[in-house]
């Protein structure tokens, strides 16, 4: 173990040298660089995206702007559950949700903030409902394993938040404010000063619910309308961003992300409920571009404080305080030579957590710090005027802790004909365990393996346009086997302990479909996502254990989204409907829960005058009013409506030419 700190050590020096180098170097090349101040010099905007650039034989889809905008008052939960064939899984409305992409488990899905990786070390898994929509102008979704590149977790799939910024765009200024049942109230605003050379982008929100929905108790013949008690919750939040244009060739963005949610979590069982949970969140994200001629060079850091506090008073263990703090610093760096792209770099992170808890026995503080150190590399070509792309990705990393595999990530892309092309992928993913499975008092197993996963997909993709028509078909199947699953179970010492003990095979089909018409002031769009997935266990975890062959919990077989898209000048229309098969909720799929099938209808009206624009909205959630549940014994809310006003000013930055033929013209 000291050897291996050593090595660390020495990796991380190494780390910080050469990107210290690699910034010392571009400023040479600036103090170099010719006065230009009598040409006119285009803007150029950097944006390092490695899923674009070298994973071109994987399945990826990015959220449509316009459909972005109608869920601007929503959680990523909720888009996500209506606008991808991600399966969300939610404790009831406002409560916790989780991810299964793939047959994979929560843990499975790695999500990801303008590159970095901001999962919950702790928990493992991103919790959805606390992450507001309004604040990304892109998100993204990658499909299959992704470790080779994003690291822990990315085993199932990754989620991408961006936030793109664009110079030169003048004054702008949003206040949205909406009114929904159960004493919803929604405000959120945004200021944007946008200049040649500086861009200051401030949002701020801020929400409330009182959260007591009805609902229908199947289970009770005598009294099925209930109503849901101790769910209100509040979360309020800023996030502000500015951009810094160095050279024409350098950026740097620095981003302070601070969220709050508090909120209390109901009992369905009829018990009378008084838990409570806050999450608390502080995130700053710094990055650095280069970019000139063939090389692209990227420095990333970020500082993440999460906290997240529980407390239940009618229980013994009654009050738990968790609290991680994480460190990352990762250098990138790109290389184009005719067809060839090469992509080096490496991330170094630190988690140091502490996790206090209290309880009418006693009081336990635990603090455990875990670093790793990773490298990795990918390689493009592209041959026959770029219809034939290949592309191999490799990672390596070391911790602290566990041995972890080596990653990579291959996989081919051909253009057959103009509108048919065809995807070939192969990987190797792991999950790091997560610091609860290591060092949870008690029952923490800190000699957990990290699961790994070898994965096979592969596709074709349809594109067609003419005229005013579109259409992209795109369908994928994937074969992805699991070892060394982590599952918890009841330890000798009664109390529970995680075990690498599973096995599991996944496998399935995937569809995508965009129709599109254009034509003057109406547009016509309809998107279908379905999803057909096998995911089994493959291995006894006890002598009585009935599950092997059976289908996973909660990982519904069938599931698929369909959405109309219409914009008649200024009136829009989104309906939405969501289909969900069934869930097994015991292990040997003797019990489960009926599917469910909910329509969604977000509407909206826009008039502009001048440089302000107007938009009133509506929505209706759950049309028909169906009596449904994602999880045992956590109904969600029947109908339910939104209606809202956006007002949105934008003063655009005057243009000032460099031409002084220009200049002398309009002195005139």
């Amino acid at each position: 173990m000291k050897h291996f700190k050593i090595h660390i050590s020495n990796y991380s020096k190494i780390f910080v040298w050469s990107s210290a180098y690699v910034f010392m170097f571009s400023l040479k090349l600036q103090s170099q660089t010719k006065d230009t101040a009598l040409h006119q010099l285009q803007e150029v905007i950097i944006l390092q995206n490695k899923q674009q650039q070298f994973e071109t034989s994987k399945k990826h889809s990015e959220i449509d702007s316009l459909i972005l905008n109608r869920y601007s008052t929503t959680s990523l939960a909720d888009l996500l559950a209506n606008q991808s064939t991600i399966h969300i899984k939610s404790y009831g409305n406002g409560n916790i949700v989780s991810t299964s992409m793939r047959g994979g488990n929560a843990n499975h899905t790695a999500l990801l903030w303008n590159g970095l990786n901001i999962q919950n070390t702790m928990l493992g898994q991103p919790d959805l409902s606390i992450v507001p929509t309004s604040l990304f102008n892109n998100i993204s979704l990658e499909y299959g394993g992704g470790s080779a590149i994003w690291g822990s977790g990315a085993i199932g799939g990754s989620i991408h938040l961006q936030n793109n910024t664009r110079f030169n765009q003048g004054f702008k200024t949003k206040l949205q404010m909406s009114l929904g049942s159960f004493d919803s109230r929604k405000i959120n605003s945004g200021v944007l000063l946008s200049y040649k050379k500086i861009v200051s982008n401030t949002n701020i929100y801020y929400n409330t619910c009182e959260n007591n929905y009805n609902y229908k108790d199947t289970t009770d013949k005598e009294n099925p309308n209930k109503k849901v008690t101790h769910a209100n919750y509040t979360s309020k939040g800023l996030l502000q961003e500015l951009s810094f244009r160095i050279t024409t060739f350098q950026k740097l963005n620095i981003r302070a992300w601070y969220n709050l949610v508090n909120r209390n979590l109901p009992s369905f069982t009829g018990a009378l409920s008084k838990k409570n949970q806050v999450d608390e969140n502080l995130k700053f994200n710094i990055d650095w571009n280069y970019s000139k001629r063939n090389l692209n060079s990227v420095i990333r850091i970020g500082y993440f404080n999460d906290q997240l506090n529980y407390n239940d008073t009618l229980a013994n263990y009654s009050f738990s305080n968790n609290t991680i703090k994480t460190i990352i610093i990762e250098n990138d760096n790109t290389y184009k030579y005719k067809n060839h792209q090469l992509n080096i770099g490496a991330n170094f992170t630190n988690y140091n957590s502490v996790l206090f808890s209290s309880s009418i026995n006693k009081d336990t503080s635990l603090n455990h710090i875990l670093s790793k150190t990773a490298f990795f590399a990918a390689y493009k070509l592209s041959l026959f005027h770029s219809k034939l792309n290949y592309n191999l990705v490799v990672r390596k990393e070391f911790t602290t802790q566990t041995e972890i595999p080596f990653t990579g990530n291959t996989g081919i892309h051909y253009q057959l004909i103009k509108q048919l092309a065809a995807k070939i992928n192969a990987n190797s993913s792991f999950r790091q365990p997560s610091l609860s499975d290591l060092y949870w008092h008690p029952g923490g197993n800190p000699n957990l393996k990290p699961e790994e996963s070898y994965e096979m997909d592969g596709g074709l993709e349809f594109n067609y346009s003419k005229n005013n028509f579109s259409a992209l078909i795109e369908a994928t199947y994937f074969n992805r086997h699991t070892t060394n699953w982590i599952i918890w179970l009841p330890s000798e010492k009664s109390y529970w302990t995680p075990k690498n003990i599973t096995e599991v095979y996944s496998r399935g089909t995937e569809t995508k479909t965009e129709l599109t018409y254009l034509k003057k002031d109406v547009q016509l769009k309809l998107i279908i996502h379905t999803a057909y997935v096998l995911s089994n266990n493959q291995k006894n975890t006890s002598e009585n254990d009935n599950s092997v062959g059976r289908q996973l919990i909660y990982t519904p077989r069938y599931n698929g989204q369909a959405s109309i898209l219409v914009n008649y000048k200024n009136i829009n229309l989104l309906f939405n409907n969501n289909y969900t098969g069934y869930r097994f909720t015991t292990t040997d799929n003797s019990s489960w829960l009926s599917p469910y099938y909910i329509a969604n209808v977000k509407c909206s009206y826009n008039y502009s005058f001048s440089t302000v624009n107007m938009e009133l909205f509506c929505s209706i959630n759950n049309l028909l009013n169906k009596n449904y549940v994602i999880v045992q014994n956590t109904p969600m809310p029947l109908r339910n409506y939104e209606v809202g006003l956006c007002m949105n000013y934008h003063k655009k930055k005057k243009t000032i030419s460099n031409n002084p033929l220009e200049i002398i013209n309009n002195a005139k």
